[in-house]
């Protein structure tokens, strides 16, 4: 049996913590999609928009005010694991959320 590939999706939004609410919808149909319960899908999507607010609202140029290029939610797939992270072009990353698969027989 061939190992399962990592599959990534990316998502590019300007820094505006008011867009917490579509990473939050990304997110739990993402973690849906990807077989997870619909009561563990909703907590990590919570997680994903309270993260989102957080790094969106960071001080040093990274809010709605500042200038600051884009910034992007990586969701990925792995065979072992979902994983959705924050992160900054050329700049700093944070998991904001992470949950290990379990294996299927």
């Amino acid at each position: 049996m061939a190992a399962r590939r990592t599959e990534t999706l990316l998502l590019s939004l300007p820094p505006d913590p008011e867009l917490a609410r579509l990473a939050r919808l990304v997110a739990l149909h993402f973690f849906r999609q990807n077989g997870l319960k619909a009561g563990v899908a909703r907590s990590g999507a919570d997680k994903v928009e309270r993260g989102w607010r957080a790094v969106t609202r960071r001080p040093g140029g990274t809010g709605r005010t500042a200038a600051g290029g884009l910034h992007s939610l990586q969701f990925i797939a792995g065979a072992g694991f979902l994983e959705v992270l924050a992160r900054k072009s050329g700049g700093w990353e944070r998991r904001l959320a992470r949950f290990e698969r379990v294996a299927e027989s």
